[in-house]
């Protein structure tokens, strides 16, 4: 499309999008106008919080008619449903109050009773009404959970707040502070030398990264040999318990040797001794400390860290984007709600990942099969019944390739395959998309056609027209809008966001 100019292709789109409202002015042109017809029956509930008027009325996920009235009495909530007449109910039939979706929206549920159950008249009241627990009693439990917390906590407050238990707590404290003042003299003393075991440390811990890095399977072996020892260690701890009691009250010859002057005399000259030999190290004397000093290690570790510097910068290219769309569908007379992230990796690929609530739920087709025999000529029927699942929420799982001013995608729209395509325009103000999914043998896709316009930063309003070539009258138009962010402008609000006080 490099070759066509910007005027032609608009006036392509919008030839498309004339064309297509007038395809739906012909299919739609058959609405009535007046009052629903049909008869009035009425349910008593405990309470009809969110319940309003003009609210839909279903049976099996169907739309059977919707609430006309609501009304107080005698201290309950009175609803007056107008039904269809093409749908007669039982005297058994069972009212519930249910909400649909993560907006809240409540309706009416209709359960059917027997088959052969006297029908309700016009005016009869529907005796079996129900309201499923709502989020006001269980705020209420979680306020009981809190106060049984609380109970615990004041419990635990008036134990430790004991005379005994402070005590406690104030000699723990001065043996610490007398602890701490004793680490301090000592590290005091010893700073030269705490810094030169330091710096050797750091040292011989490069050299060991390399060392372990060859020598991984002898380190293997040693780990198993190490658990090995670990079992039988088990078994003579408690007799080193007893040794050392023992060695501690300077009982047999261990225990002398340890109590003697002349003991910690020859521990004092080992010390020497161990000095000597951290200060060769340190001078890169003897095969320890050619090892610790070789540059050849520090070269290593650089270029490791390089690479790792380099597979961190490839990860920060990549940019996410959340985008927040509202639709509300006329005929369903519903709010479909979409949530989604682009992961873009580059700027002209993507990855879209998201949620759908869709009043009209998830589309499935049912085959059942009628067998009958005439005088021994058998003869088999197929009828094929499309259902809507209406409390599923659907996904979409995306992959995306722009080209100029046109993006294509395929994948996963709503939990079924589709494609779908979009064209910007004025600077990227205007965006034109079309979207096919849910494809059957037997059922047209379903075809939706939007248009959206932003109209501030952040911000944009749509307007479209959902399932454009559906044979079962579920054609309708739709009016909404949207918010989006990148992962700039979440970075920016989260560390700008005021601390709480």
């Amino acid at each position: 499309m490099a070759g066509v100019s910007t005027e032609a292709k608009v006036g392509i789109f919008v030839l498309l999008g004339i064309a297509i409202l007038a395809y739906m002015t012909i299919r739609l042109g058959d609405f009535t106008f007046g009052g629903p017809e049909g008869y009035e029956v009425y349910a008593v509930f405990d309470q009809a919080s969110g319940l309003k008027k003009m609210a839909p009325v279903e049976m099996a996920g169907i739309p059977i008619g919707q609430v006309s009235r609501i009304s107080l009495d005698r201290g309950r909530a009175r609803v007056t449903m107008l039904i269809s007449k093409q749908v007669p109910l039982g005297q058994d039939v069972t009212a519930l109050i249910r909400t649909r979706g993560v907006l809240g929206d409540k309706f009416i549920a209709l359960e059917p009773g027997s088959p052969g159950a006297p029908k309700l008249k016009d005016g009869q009241q529907i005796v079996r009404a129900e309201v499923p627990t709502d989020l006001d009693r269980v705020m209420s439990r979680v306020g009981e959970v809190a106060d049984n917390i609380k109970d615990i906590t004041d419990s635990l407050k008036v134990s430790i707040a004991s005379p005994e238990s402070a005590q406690n707590i104030s000699e723990a404290l001065a043996n610490l502070r007398e602890l701490t003042g004793s680490l301090k003299t000592v590290v005091a003393d010893n700073q030269q030398r705490l810094n030169r075991i330091v710096v050797n440390m750091d040292r011989f811990t490069g050299d060991l990264s390399q060392i372990s890095d060859q020598n991984k399977a002898a380190l293997n072996e040693t780990i198993k040999n190490f658990q090995l020892a670990s079992r039988q260690m088990q078994t003579t701890i408690a007799s080193l318990t007893s040794v050392m009691q023992k060695v501690d009250k300077g009982e047999g010859t261990i225990g002398q040797l340890v109590n003697n002057k002349q003991t910690i005399d020859d521990l004092n000259s080992t010390l020497a001794s161990l000095k000597d030999v951290s200060n060769k190290i340190a001078k890169g004397e003897g095969t320890i400390g050619k090892l610790i000093n070789d540059d050849t290690t520090v070269t290593k570790i650089d270029d490791a860290l390089t690479s790792i510097n380099d597979y961190l910068a490839r990860a920060d290219a990549w940019r996410v984007f959340v985008e927040y769309r509202g639709d509300y569908n006329f005929k369903e007379e519903s709010l479909r709600s979409e949530l989604n992230v682009r992961l873009q990796p580059k700027a002209d690929k993507f990855f879209l990942i998201g949620v759908v609530d869709d009043p009209r739920g998830k589309r499935a087709e049912t085959k059942s099969y009628k067998t009958v025999d005439v005088n021994g000529v058998v003869t088999t029927t197929q009828t094929n019944t499309v259902n809507y699942n209406l409390d599923d929420l659907t996904f979409n799982a995306q992959f995306g390739k722009r080209f100029w001013d046109l993006v294509l995608r395929a994948g996963i729209f709503s939990s079924t395959g589709g494609v779908g395509a979009d064209y910007y325009l004025w600077d990227e103000r205007v965006r034109l998309t079309a979207e096919a999914y849910d494809w059957s043998m037997n059922i047209a896709p379903r075809v939706r056609f939007s248009a959206s316009y932003d109209f501030w930063s952040y911000f944009y309003m749509s307007a479209g027209v959902d399932d454009i070539f559906s044979k079962e009258g579920d054609t309708s138009f739709f009016l909404g809008g949207g918010i989006y962010f990148s992962d700039d402008d979440l970075r920016f609000l989260l560390t700008k966001a005021p601390a709480s006080p």
